[in-house]
């Protein structure tokens, strides 16, 4: 009876080795994260990384970014991983970038990042932060790969191991595999691995993809602007991430992402936009309140790229073979912009009206100013605000739970 019984123990744990091994040689081939070497890439096998976005990208952000020498830190969400160059020469010159950007981050795991960052990379000497309105809603998730990732403190050998042998990481592997075969680029594609917009990019009009990321992505996502929450202990992380840049002698520069005149209409039509500015006036007064705490220091510069202008104003095509300049679609730009962006901060002006240094003494004139170039901007687009009105309000379904923090 027990030498059955032993026997069926063996088979099972022989399988169990068998399996595992299968899974572990899977997932270390196909690689869906890109965080293990070499990278043995195949075509139509594993070539395109279409799920790390998805499910890795901090599983990979993060062990790219250990123990290097980046002299230069992107922080920020999907906007600043699509629209941020990290190759922009002006970054060249500094000593190198990184694009530590993540999709759908928020300022809790920032906070993180930012720490991971300056006790793994003591040659880092600037972060660059894009900051953005949804990062300070308490609602804002967690994303499930960053508790996975060697940003929230786990072990760097064990994660890696647990990851090789991972269910869940076979499960990207597999869609890995299955995009990669005989599969279309879409205009997404184009946006995250940097291979730029050409008629076989597009699988919508952006006029299509406009009003897409705005019903499915803002008017009804309680991760976004449906269930936003200001909250006051994501401006509490804000205010240790400027304290601990002075500990560590590290610069930060912020700016506010250039989203689409589109997407800033959209939060007033949601009435979120009375939070918004005053958003705009904490960042201000407490990077103010950290400058005065440090006379013998330089106050940290923040940019605001908001607004109504020749950028963010951009005409949005109706025909899918129109390609635009500047942007994706509402919250997302191109490389173009996020160009003109760097050069602005870097070279420490604004070039072709575009940008604002906000400072305590300009910030009111600054908020009039983007109020007064919005009227002129609803007149002169009556038809395409119709049209905007109308989307809200079919497809808005903001959350009335309280906030809590």
């Amino acid at each position: 009876m027990h030498e059955y019984y032993f026997s069926y123990v063996k088979i099972f744990i022989f399988t169990l080795i068998i399996l595992s091994g299968f899974v572990g040689g899977f997932n270390w081939l196909i690689n869906p994260f890109g965080q293990y070497s070499p990278n043995i890439s195949l075509k139509r096998i594993n070539v395109q990384k279409t799920q790390m976005a998805v499910g890795g990208g901090r599983i990979f952000k993060a062990s790219a970014l250990l123990n290097t020498n980046y002299r230069v830190v992107i922080l920020g969400t999907s906007r600043a991983n699509v629209g941020i160059n990290p190759l922009h020469p002006k970054l060249e010159q500094m000593g190198g970038a990184y694009n530590a950007g993540l999709n759908g981050s928020n300022l809790y795991e920032i906070e993180k990042i930012f720490n991971f960052v300056l006790k793994n990379n003591k040659n880092t000497k600037l972060v660059i932060f894009s900051l953005d309105f949804i990062m300070f809603s308490n609602r804002r998730k967690t994303n499930a790969d960053f508790e996975q990732s060697l940003f929230a403190g786990n072990h760097h050998w064990l994660t890696q191991l647990a990851h090789t042998f991972s269910l869940d990481e076979a499960y990207y592997s597999f869609l890995t595999l299955k995009d990669n075969f005989g599969r279309k680029r879409s205009i997404y594609d184009a946006m995250y691995t940097d291979r730029g917009a050409t008629k076989q990019t597009f699988d919508a009009p952006h006029h299509t993809l406009f009003k897409n990321i705005l019903a499915k992505n803002f008017l009804v996502n309680t991760n976004t602007y449906a269930g936003f929450c200001y909250s006051q202990d994501r401006l509490m992380r804000f205010k240790r991430i400027l304290q601990t840049a002075r500990e560590q002698e590290v610069d930060l520069v912020f700016f506010i992402s250039p989203i689409h005149a589109w997407l800033l209409e959209t939060i007033h039509l949601m009435g979120l936009y009375p939070a918004f500015e005053q958003w705009k006036r904490d960042l201000v007064n407490l990077i103010a309140e950290n400058a005065n705490l440090n006379p013998t220091q330089k106050s940290f510069p923040l940019w605001d790229f908001t607004g109504y202008n020749q950028f963010t104003t951009e005409t949005i095509p109706d025909n899918l073979d129109q390609a635009m300049q500047w942007y994706w679609e509402a919250s997302h730009y191109q490389h173009s912009l996020g160009n003109l962006v760097l050069t602005n901060i870097l070279d420490k002006k604004a070039t072709q009206d575009f940008g604002a240094l906000l400072t305590p003494k300009n910030i009111e004139v600054h908020l009039q100013n983007t109020q007064q170039a919005r009227q002129a901007y609803r007149q002169t687009h009556v038809s395409r605000m119709a049209e905007l009105q109308q989307l809200v309000t079919h497809h808005m379904k903001k959350s009335h739970l309280p906030c809590v923090e």
